[in-house]
C-alpha cells in the first residue's frame, strides 16, 4: 500500500451515473412497499379482530394500506401507493448518488494524500485497505443527513398527506425549517456504523472472496 501520495484520481462520472440509476430503479420498485410499511407502522387502530368483527379484517387492512383508494381497481390501488414519490425520488436519487459516488472519491483522496493510506496499513496491516473503505463510508454516511428533510416530507406524504395539501416545497421548508431535522443526531449515529459496515463488508468481499483490489480499482 506504499506510495499512496501519487496516482491518478478517479473519474466521478461513472459513479454518479451508476448510483443515480440505482436510485431511480429503487424508488420505482420499492416506494410502494415502503408506503405500505409506513402506513402500517403509523396506524393506531385495531385491524385484525376476533368474533363477529373478524369478517371485516381484510376490509380494515385495505383501508389502512390504500386509504381512500381502498375501493378502486387493482391498478388504482397500486397508484395510490406512490404518495410523496416526488420527495421520495429526490431523496433516494440524491442519497444514492451522493453516497455511492462520494465514498470511492473520499477513499481515493485518503489514499493519495498525507500518507493516510500508509497510516492505515501500519495500524491495521493487511486490513488497512478495507478499513479505509469502511471509514470513508462512515464519513459519507454522516454527511447524508443533509437530505433528511426530503425523507421527512416523503414520510408525511405517505402517512398523512392532508398536512401537505396545497403547500409547496419552499413554503414547507420555510415554515418547518429546523423541525425537518429532528432526530439528526440519532440519524448520524445510525448512518455512521451502518455505512462503515456496508462499505467495509463490500470491500472485504472484493478482496477476500474475489481477490480483487476493492471497488474495481
Amino acid at each position: 500500500m506504499g506510495g499512496h501520495g501519487g496516482g491518478k484520481s478517479k473519474d466521478p462520472l461513472p459513479y454518479i451515473l451508476g448510483s443515480s440509476t440505482s436510485g431511480v430503479l429503487e424508488i420505482l420498485i420499492f416506494h410502494p412497499i415502503d408506503t405500505v410499511a409506513k402506513r402500517l407502522i403509523s396506524n393506531t387502530t385495531a385491524i385484525f379482530q376476533t368474533g363477529e368483527a373478524k369478517a371485516g379484517n381484510m376490509q380494515r387492512l385495505g383501508k389502512v394500506i390504500f386509504k381512500d383508494a381502498a375501493d378502486r381497481t387493482v391498478f388504482g390501488k397500486w397508484l395510490s401507493l406512490f404518495p410523496g414519490v416526488s420527495f421520495g425520488a429526490a431523496y433516494k436519487i440524491l442519497q444514492r448518488t451522493y453516497k455511492f459516488s462520494a465514498q470511492p472519491l473520499v477513499k481515493d483522496y485518503m489514499s493519495r494524500s498525507g500518507g493516510v493510506g500508509d497510516t492505515f496499513e501500519r495500524l491495521f496491516g493487511s486490513n488497512g485497505h478495507d478499513m479505509m473503505h469502511a471509514v470513508a463510508g462512515a464519513m459519507v454516511g454522516m454527511g447524508e443527513v443533509v437530505l433528511l428533510p426530503l425523507d421527512v416530507l416523503k414520510i408525511k406524504s405517505q402517512t398523512n398527506p392532508d398536512v401537505l395539501k396545497g403547500r409547496g416545497l419552499v413554503d414547507l421548508v420555510v415554515k418547518e425549517n429546523f423541525k425537518l431535522y429532528r432526530g439528526i443526531w440519532w440519524t448520524m449515529a445510525r448512518n455512521a456504523p451502518g455505512s462503515f459496515a456496508l462499505f467495509g463488508a463490500n470491500s472485504v468481499v472484493y478482496t477476500r472472496v474475489f481477490g480483487l483490489k476493492g471497488f474495481k480499482e
